[in-house]
């Protein structure tokens, strides 16, 4: 892209101040073909231009966040309704909708919903964002649009990348349109938010169009080693929000020598350098440790690492090193009563330590220390990569980690201690979420996230894949209309559904609702027994035909117990219902006491039977529907040949079937299964926080 006819400009409001003074970022502007890009402080709903960009959730419900809350103030409610009557369903990340300004200064609003960085495709989604933005500004023939920071908060961007790709989207679009009638476009940053500016204005000075060479963040896995968590990411560590920060260091405890010690100690401030030199005077020797404050750092303490050099002659005794220092920085994490610990990949960078080594070394270190210290305040570790090397470095522990991730690591599967290694797990989400990722444990999010605790999101293709084919698998067309609940789907004269779209829930509290009740059943195993799996049941009529259906290596496998008898089972849901379920999830006591067990949440293993209550009997129609695909844990199954009504499951104990016995939960089923002479079997769950409804599918029938 050529140049040639930029114009750079800085505009100070004090032009005649001292070079030795301090002095804040002032505007910045530049001409990029004859069209002008300009950084500023200010309230983006008191700009003045054609076109303001909003960003919001993708419900486009305007009160979620401080910049769309700010719009609808000044825009008035008017703004919130027409957003409610275009896009009723919301929008996909990555789209514009486009409103009326309402009492805003401008003649249009391009609303939009991004994804956090580190998933797939966030920055593609970013830059196209933006261009469509300009596109929609050049098909009603206006001239200038205001930006705000866009995902340099919520969405987690590294501010320089986000500047950078707004300003690589910007040129790319003017280079595509040389008749654009755009002529200025403005970025307007929030006068507290002194990162974002600065980094805009260095963007915008720099106008530099490569493309970034910022390393991505991710989270590359989560597993289980014994009792503790452990989580390997691509991260910059001195942003970690943890309890203790592990640092390596040299001897002399010099925190400006090596590249991750000036990092840490840069973000630290220096205070902590000054401490070390202070109450460590004579260093720390190779293989030992020493810890101090943690500064302006996100976390309580750092615990400064010394090394040993690399034993080219003998690898093993280095192995042994990493191990035996990992075991060191865990063991003064507890003495702080830390639970969340994050290393470095030790050795990697000038140690010239082999990545397979270290990693060999520190996940046996913490496979050591926990199962030697089982009531450690340490619950969590996470091993952060990052630099030049940080594919190759990140192949290597992710390999070394496939033991610990599979059946080896700690209790075998489908065992008493396996269940007990399960219970006292601090809850993360899903490895697989993209809203609230697993890096950080729910109750983290929860005091986050405020008042946005749920995201619908739509799924990646692999997941569509598997859930649609469940769907298919399990449906049975020979079933459609019979049945007393079937009534009136007869005449509609169908035999299959069609799967329009798949959405995943993501609601953080719902989540630690269910979280809390897995939690009790894999106590319950691991006190009481495994449970018996439904096919193995005296009298059943076999296993359950989602669970069935699901193949060893499906993307729904991931993070399903079935020591626990947790399942992926369907339930179909009215249109004025679903959005209650979104962010209520589904209970129990909202349900009639018609049903054939009494007052319970109905699940099927069945697509056919789900899509029975999907709408009301006297009015079948063939548009769109809802059906959820929920995670429910079944627990001790009860199975009943006949119908009855129940409260709740009846109890398990000899010569006692009553569900109002003074026996505890501990000796009561968990569920009710009806297996008996029905043309579908009955699912039913007596707890409100017993099932998570996390797929939502939206299918028509054909």
């Amino acid at each position: 892209m050529s140049d040639s006819k930029l114009t750079v400009y800085s505009v100070s409001s004090e032009s005649d101040l001292s070079a030795d003074e301090d002095t804040e970022e002032s505007d910045v502007s530049r001409d990029y073909k004859n069209i002008n890009i300009s950084v500023k402080e200010g309230a983006l709903e008191k700009e003045e231009v054609d076109v303001i960009v909003n960003s919001t959730s993708d419900k486009l419900k305007l009160r979620h966040g401080r910049g769309a809350r700010a719009l609808l103030k000044t825009a008035g409610a008017g703004l919130q309704t027409e957003c409610n009557q275009k896009f009723p369903t919301g929008i996909q990340k990555g789209d514009v909708a486009v409103t009326g300004p309402g009492n805003l200064r401008c003649k249009t609003v391009c609303h939009g919903c991004l994804k956090k960085y580190g998933s797939n495709d966030a920055e593609k989604i970013h830059m196209e964002f933006i261009s469509k933005c300009l596109k929609e500004l050049d098909s009603q023939k206006l001239y200038s649009i205001a930006f705000p920071g866009l995902t340099t908060g919520f969405h987690k961007f590294p501010k320089n990348v986000a500047s950078k790709n707004a300003c690589r989207a910007i040129a790319q679009y003017i280079d595509a349109n040389p008749n654009t009638s755009l002529k200025e476009v403005r970025f307007v940053i929030h006068p507290q938010d002194k990162e974002t500016f600065k980094a805009f204005c260095d963007a915008v000075k720099a106008w530099d169009l490569r493309p970034t060479t910022e390393i991505e963040r991710k989270v590359l896995c989560r597993f289980l080693i014994n009792q503790m968590t452990v989580l390997i990411k691509v991260d910059k560590i001195e942003e970690e929000e943890v309890d203790m920060i592990v640092n390596s260091v040299n001897k002399t405890l010099d925190l400006s020598k090596g590249s991750l010690s000036k990092t840490v100690a840069t973000a630290a401030g220096s205070k902590v350098a000054e401490e070390c030199q202070r109450d460590h005077p004579s260093g720390v020797s190779e293989g030992n440790v020493v810890v101090t404050s943690a500064g302006n750092l996100k976390c309580k303490k750092i615990c400064h690492a010394c090394i040993p050099a690399f034993n080219q002659n003998n690898k093993s005794v280095s192995k042994t090193d990493i191990q035996n220092i990992v075991i060191k920085c865990l063991a003064k994490a507890d003495e702080n009563q830390c639970n969340c610990v994050a290393f470095p990949a030790f050795g990697t960078l000038f140690k010239n330590y082999p990545a397979q080594i270290t990693a060999e070394g520190m996940l046996k270190g913490i496979d050591q220390y926990s199962k030697s210290n089982t009531q450690t305040s340490v619950k969590s570790v996470f091993i952060v990569i990052y630099g030049k090397q940080h594919v190759e470095i990140s192949k290597a522990y992710v390999d070394e980690a496939a033991p610990y991730r599979g059946a080896c690591s700690g209790p075998v599967r489908g065992t008493q201690e396996f269940c007990l290694q399960q219970y006292h797990r601090e809850f993360h989400p899903p490895e697989y979420w993209t809203e609230f990722t697993s890096d950080k444990s729910v109750k983290l999010w929860k005091t986050e996230c405020g008042k946005s605790i749920h995201k619908v999101v739509d799924v990646d293709s692999s997941t569509h894949k598997a859930v649609e084919k469940l769907v298919q698998s399990t449906w049975q067309s020979l079933k459609v209309g019979h049945g007393r609940d079937a009534k009136g789907l007869s005449k509609l004269k169908y035999t299959s559904i069609k799967v329009l779209k798949i959405q995943r829930l993501e609601n953080i509290d719902v989540y630690e609702n269910y979280s809390h009740f897995r939690a009790r059943l894999f106590h319950k195993a691991g006190d009481i027994g495994v449970f018996e799996q439904l096919t193995f049941l005296s009298q059943s009529t076999g296993d359950i035909a989602t669970t069935k259906s699901l193949k060893k290596d499906s993307i729904l496998k991931k993070e399903l117990y079935h020591e626990i008898n947790e399942h992926f089972l369907f339930h179909g849901t009215k249109p004025d219902t679903y959005k209650k379920i979104l962010s209520q999830g589904l209970d129990f006591r909202m349900a009639g006491g018609k049903g054939m067990f009494g007052q319970g949440v109905y699940l099927a293993e069945s697509s056919t039977k789900a899509d029975q209550y999907t709408d009301d009997k006297s009015a079948r129609t063939k548009a769109e529907k809802k059906m959820f695909l929920v995670r429910s844990c079944l627990g001790k199954i009860h199975l009943a040949k006949t119908a009855y009504k129940l409260k709740r499951p009846p109890c398990f104990q000899t010569g006692c079937k009553s569900g109002s016995c003074e026996h505890s939960e501990r000796q009561r089923c968990d569920s009710v299964v009806g297996d008996g002479s029905w043309i579908f079997r009955e699912f039913v769950t007596y707890n409100q926080h017993q099932n998570y409804p996390e797929y939502l599918i939206t299918y028509k029938r054909v």
